[in-house]
Formats: C-alpha cells, structure tokens, sequence
C-alpha cells in the first residue's frame, strides 16, 4: 500500500479528494493516528458544485486542519456503513507533517 506524504502549516488546511461509491452503500470513514497535530472533518462542497446526472455518486471531500507541529499517519478506508468491520474496498494513506 502506498504511503502518500502530505506537509501542511499549522492553521492551514489540505483537501483531500476521494472518489465516491454512495450509490452503491459506500462512504469513506477515517483514523487519525495522532489527533493532536491535525484535525480531520468532511467538507460538503456539492452546494458548489455543477448538478450532477442520477444515478452517480459525488467524490467525497475532507478538509485536514494542521493544528500544531507534529507527524501523524491519516488513513482512509472505503467501504459500506453497515460493514464498518468488513474488509475495505479502497483505502488511501496519507504520512503528513505539520510544521510552524
């Protein structure tokens, strides 16, 4: 599995796009090594976006907030909600440095 590095400021925000299955049941759920140097949320950018056709699924958008220097292992993994425990269908992992 590939370990994507990502450096970031604290107070300064990184996008992290990744593509959307919501159609078929998936979502992407999220683990943060160490919650102290970076803060992890969705951002909900369909209000911005063009409408789209039925039947497809929008990427899903997360907003990783530097908050103090530090290292930390943000992963994301992809699958259904009601399979939270099940084996995940994508997963991306991210080895990101906050700095000053």
């Amino acid at each position: 599995m590939e370990i994507i590095p990502k450096e970031l400021k604290a107070g300064g925000d990184l996008p992290i796009i990744l593509p959307g299955l919501g159609t078929a049941g998936f979502q992407w759920f999220v683990k943060v090594e160490n919650e102290h140097c970076v803060e992890v949320k969705p951002y909900d950018y369909t209000v911005d976006s063009m409408r789209r056709d039925a039947g497809t699924s929008n990427d899903e958008v997360f907003l990783i907030t530097g908050i103090s220097p530090g290292r930390t292992t943000v992963t994301f993994e992809q699958r259904r909600v009601w399979e939270k425990d099940g084996q995940a269908i994508n997963t991306k992992v991210f080895d990101v440095t906050v700095v000053e």
